[in-house]
């Protein structure tokens, strides 16, 4: 059963990963321009059975209208979107990710978004310190600040909110080598994210799409495991894979890289969901030296070796993707020949109803 996907197009070229991964695998696509001004006209002249889609990461303002088109072109316009739309919401967005995990239950470090001053400031006069400022978007951990000194946190926490807050200055949470680096389009302003600062040994990051799992630490550099590109291979805990799998099942997500701390006490906390993820290795598992992915099958992780994640796992994402979409298709051809049938079948009860009888025999 032919698909045809499109291949949405973001503020820079990691679509063109998608790209690849469909010629490689002989899929259909066509590339739409999801950033035109024309973007509506476009989706509706497309006849694409589903999209995939790879929203910018690198200013609030870009993610919030990718999100925002996301949103009515699989809402409003009933479009296939891959991952899906919930997933791609929460995507750096640390705000949401808080939301996910306190409603659902899941382990997670202690996190605040306070919208207003007052409350922040009094968080921070009772916190325990060392305590992490957030910005809501960010990756590697370059925009996360350890404050250890309650008025730093102050000074923060004013500057986010201003005096007014026409004159709000914003959090700069990016530094190089230690010296804060003014990145205007950056600043966050009118709401400040404080997490608790958790000691730990390192970070577990737990991927699944589809139905693949990998696992792999991520040792420390400082405070932070997120952007030290320090690796550490063997078998991840069962114990996390099970977890991702529950909050995949829950979310209803498809592809989902999932940071876990652990930490020296013994506890497993979810720091951070992304759908979409940076990667260097071809492989993101390798037990014993091997590379290679677990699937689940009756109820156990079975390891198949191999490398799974070559151009930084877009052709996984596509091939399950492809494999949903066939699968919807099929359902739908099903449930149409099952509702041709009854009807015939009801039609041909009405006709024999509709027949006058024959006159009794003088």
């Amino acid at each position: 059963m032919d698909i045809k996907l499109g291949i949405l197009t973001s503020t820079n070229d990691s679509y063109l990963k998608y790209v690849t991964a469909c010629e490689e695998q002989g899929v259909p696509y066509e590339v739409v321009d999801l950033l035109a001004s024309d973007w509506v006209a476009r989706i509706r002249a497309s006849d694409c059975d589903g999209f995939l889609a790879r929203p910018p990461c690198d200013f609030q303002e870009r993610k919030s209208i990718y999100d925002e088109r996301l949103y009515f072109l699989s809402h409003a316009m009933g479009r296939r979107i891959y991952p899906s739309y919930d997933e791609l919401f929460i995507y750096e967005n640390k705000r949401a990710v808080s939301y996910f995990l306190d409603i659902h239950g899941f382990p997670h470090p202690e996190t605040h978004v306070f919208v207003r001053k007052a409350d922040a400031l009094d968080h921070m006069d009772r916190c325990e310190l060392p305590v992490v400022f957030k910005a809501n978007i960010g990756a590697s951990a370059t925009q996360v600040q350890v404050v250890r000194d309650r008025a730093q946190g102050r000074s923060i926490i004013q500057r986010v909110f201003g005096v007014h807050p026409e004159l709000a200055m914003g959090f700069i949470g990016y530094h190089y080598k230690g010296v804060p680096v003014p990145l205007v389009g950056r600043i966050q302003r009118h709401y400040v994210i404080m997490q608790r600062f958790e000691s730990i040994k390192w970070e577990w990051r737990i991927i699944k799409i589809g139905g693949s799992f990998f696992g792999h630490r991520r040792l420390l550099k400082g405070d932070f495991a997120s952007g030290a590109l320090r690796f550490a291979w063997g078998a991840p805990p069962e114990e996390l894979l099970w977890l991702v799998k529950r909050v995949c099942d829950t979310g209803g997500f498809d592809s989902i890289s999932m940071d876990v701390f652990e930490c020296v006490d013994g506890r497993f906390l979810i720091n951070e969901l992304q759908s979409i993820f940076g990667s260097r290795e071809a492989s993101q598992m390798r037990i014993d030296g091997k590379p290679g992915r677990y699937l689940l099958r009756d109820g156990r992780f079975v390891f198949e070796e191999g490398v799974f994640n070559r151009h930084k796992s877009y052709p996984l994402r596509v091939a399950d993707f492809v494999e949903k979409l066939r699968a919807e298709k099929a359902a739908a051809a099903q449930g149409q020949e099952a509702a041709s049938v009854v009807g015939g079948a009801q039609a041909a009860a009405t006709g024999r109803a509709a027949r006058p009888k024959p006159a009794p025999a003088s």
